[in-house]
C-alpha cells in the first residue's frame, strides 16, 4: 500500500459527516445489491475481461470485495469484543492468484457477502452509543474507531462498484 493509499484509507475511516448510525448500517446493507447490479448482464467473457490496463477484471473485483469484507467484519467484531485490538494490514491483491479468483463461483461469493453483511448489521444494531466509540490500532493507518471501520467497509465496496462501471464503459456496455 502506498503512502497515498494509506492517507485515503485513514481519511475514509474518519470523515463520515456525522451520519446517523442507522444510515451507515443502511448503506452497508445496500452494498451487495450495488455489486450485483454492477455485474448484471455481463457474460463470463466480459466478467473475465481486463479492458482497463493494469486493473483487475470485474470477476476479480467482486472476489476482492468479498474477501476484504470478511477481513472488515472480523476487524469490527474484534473491535467490539476486545480492548483496543491490533488490526494487521492485508495486501488483498496477493489473494487474486493464490485463491484463483478467475475460477471462483461469483454467485457464491455474492451470497457470502449478503449473509456476512446481514449478520454483521444485526450485531451493529444491538450496540450502545458507547460501543460505537470503541477503537483499535491498525498497523498501517493507526488508531481507528468502529464507526470508521464501518465507513471504510462501505466506501471500499462503493469505490469498486465505480471501478466495475469503468470496465463496463471500456467494454462499450
Amino acid at each position: 500500500m502506498t503512502e497515498d493509499d494509506r492517507t485515503l484509507v485513514a481519511r475514509a475511516q474518519t470523515d463520515d459527516g456525522a451520519a446517523p448510525v442507522a444510515d451507515l448500517i443502511g448503506r452497508y446493507l445496500v452494498g451487495p445489491g450495488l455489486l450485483r447490479a454492477a455485474i448484471a448482464g455481463l457474460a463470463t467473457e466480459q466478467l473475465h475481461a481486463r479492458p482497463v490496463a493494469g486493473k483487475m477484471s470485474s470477476q476479480e473485483v467482486v472476489c476482492h470485495v468479498v474477501d476484504a469484507d470478511q477481513f472488515m467484519a472480523d476487524r469490527m467484531k474484534r473491535t467490539i469484543a476486545t480492548e483496543r485490538p491490533l488490526l494487521v494490514g492485508v495486501d488483498g491483491i496477493t489473494y487474486l492468484e493464490a485463491l484463483r479468483y478467475a475460477e471462483r463461483d461469483i454467485d457464491l461469493d455474492l451470497r457470502l457477502l449478503e449473509v456476512t453483511r446481514d449478520q454483521m448489521a444485526a450485531d451493529l444494531r444491538r450496540l450502545s452509543a458507547e460501543d460505537w466509540e470503541r477503537d483499535a490500532v491498525h498497523t498501517e493507518t493507526g488508531l481507528v474507531t468502529l464507526r470508521g471501520l464501518l465507513l471504510h467497509t462501505i466506501r471500499h465496496l462503493e469505490r469498486h462498484v465505480s471501478a466495475i462501471d469503468e470496465k463496463r464503459e471500456a467494454l462499450g456496455l
